[in-house]
């Protein structure tokens, strides 16, 4: 069974008498104006807003710019390096991305990339995903810097400009640190944050830290069929056809798992929540048969067990009177760590074979293929958690600032440019140093995004702790 991770072992760690100011909300909320808006089409970006953001940077927090080192990765990513006391220790790595997803077709209430402060919370793409942790670290890092602190190791901080469109940007970076003998120690990325409105009845804040991230892979399913005029249709039409098929592997998409991670995380959970829950999932050595069934009924908790399969595009006629001889669907494939790709798309195959021939055709109608032009992933490997001095300095630090949350494993559901790093580092971890609460959570991506005056600042804190505190390391 995972182990509670709920109580850290050593003293918590925080960021002493640091308090952030109202000045250090400006500097976030100038680079929140600027618009770097990643493009899928690249000849479709623009690229003045890019071009203007290391200006900025090295602007608002000149100590840090003195002292660091910066290399340029492909057209706009930036790594920093912060020379420690000691350059021969493995470094410690911090990463996110500057790039944020366009506003077009979304109803904001405000402008979206005007940073205005209303009811005391900032409005703005980018605000929670992710330039709340560039604004940050370089506000902790330059106030650290002038007081005269000198980390005890390099400190890297790697900004990818295209981590919203999977660009190879953090792969070229690896491969720079690679390439000049870089092996660190840990890294951190986005992912997890101090949740609240945790799910399972939980109602105390929880810090969800990422230890691994599923693998990604886009489908394209094709039927093929005789296509025709709307007025004579038959059973196994293209579409039709199709429509079966991705309903199959929709409904199908592999036997739940409780891993030791997704064990680790319920326990902390559990612990936190109703009697009934402490009882389910304090014993998973009993429960563990009923807990898979109750979680798999759910889609916010069946991810956490499973391999998905979401169905998100469709592509049939180009008329609407044309029966069409080929019809496509994309499905946008979330692997669990337990599995590969390999095994993703068999099972894909296999449940298209399955309902062709139970629509009385030949499986070789239907087609089942990687899309080739969209990046894919295997699983990331899962990073230590139990017993290890990486991972038990993140709760040390977590308790120091939020010292009313839980702390707990988790395995990530969406993917980030951490997976990259761990070609050259085993301990790769995925928490963003704020508070996100249920309502927080949706609006990354969304409309309206927006993170709290309060919640910025204390963020703040979380990276002076553990920024300050490395030599416990």
């Amino acid at each position: 069974m995972g182990a509670s991770v709920s109580v850290a072992q050593g003293a918590p760690l925080d960021a002493g008498t640091y308090k952030a100011d109202e000045a250090a909300v400006e500097r976030f909320c100038e680079l929140l104006r600027i618009p770097t808006v990643s493009r899928e089409n690249i000849a479709e970006r623009d690229d003045e807003p890019f071009n203007q953001w290391i200006p900025t940077l090295q602007r608002l927090y000149p100590h840090f710019f003195k002292v660091a080192e910066l290399t340029r990765v492909d057209d706009f990513g930036m790594l920093l390096r912060w020379p420690g006391a000691d350059s021969a220790l493995d470094p410690i790595v911090m990463m996110a991305h500057q790039d944020v997803v366009p506003v077009e077709g979304q109803d904001w209430k405000h402008d979206p990339f005007g940073a205005e402060i209303i009811d005391g919370e900032i409005w703005a793409r980018g605000s929670l995903d992710t330039k709340c942790i560039v604004s940050a670290f370089l506000e902790a890092a330059e106030h650290l810097i002038a007081q005269g602190f000198v980390p005890p190791r390099d400190v890297w901080f790697f900004s990818s400009d295209g981590e919203e469109i999977a660009a190879p940007t953090a792969t070229h970076a690896v491969q720079w640190l690679r390439e000049h003998n870089i092996h660190p120690y840990m890294v951190l990325d986005e992912g997890g944050a101090v949740a609240t409105d945790a799910p399972l009845g939980v109602t105390e804040p929880v810090a969800m830290v990422g230890v691994s991230e599923k693998g990604h892979v886009d489908l394209t399913v094709t039927a093929r069929a005789d296509g025709g005029h709307a007025s004579t249709p038959a059973a196994n039409d293209a579409c039709r056809l199709l429509c079966r098929v991705c309903e199959t592997i929709s409904a199908n998409p592999g036997k739940p798992q409780l891993t030791p991670a997704v064990e680790a995380t319920l326990t902390e959970l559990g612990a936190r929540s109703s009697a009934t829950y402490q009882a389910i999932f304090g014993n998973l050595w009993l429960t563990r048969p009923a807990v898979t069934k109750i979680m798999a009924a759910s889609p916010e908790t069946s991810a956490m067990l499973r391999t998905t399969y979401a169905l998100t595009q469709l592509e049939g006629s180009n008329a609407h009177n044309v029966l069409p001889p080929v019809a496509r669907a994309n499905f946008n494939v979330r692997i669990a760590p337990f599995e590969t790709i390999a095994d993703a798309v068999e099972r894909a195959r296999k449940l298209a074979a399955q309902q062709c021939r139970a629509s009385g055709v030949s499986p070789d109608h239907v087609t089942v293929e990687i899309n080739e032009a969209i990046p894919y992933t295997e699983p990331a490997p899962v990073s230590p958690y139990e017993d290890d001095a990486a991972f038990n300095y993140i709760h040390r630090c977590v308790s120091g600032v939020y010292p009313e949350a839980g702390f707990a494993p988790y395995v990530q559901n969406s993917c980030t440019d951490s997976r990259e790093f761990n070609e050259i580092c085993d301990r790769v971890y995925r928490f963003c140093g704020f508070i996100y609460s249920g309502e927080a959570r949706k609006l990354i991506h969304a409309a309206n995004e927006r993170i709290g005056v309060d919640v910025y600042k204390r963020g703040i804190e979380f990276y002076v702790a553990f920024l300050a505190n490395l030599e416990q390391l």
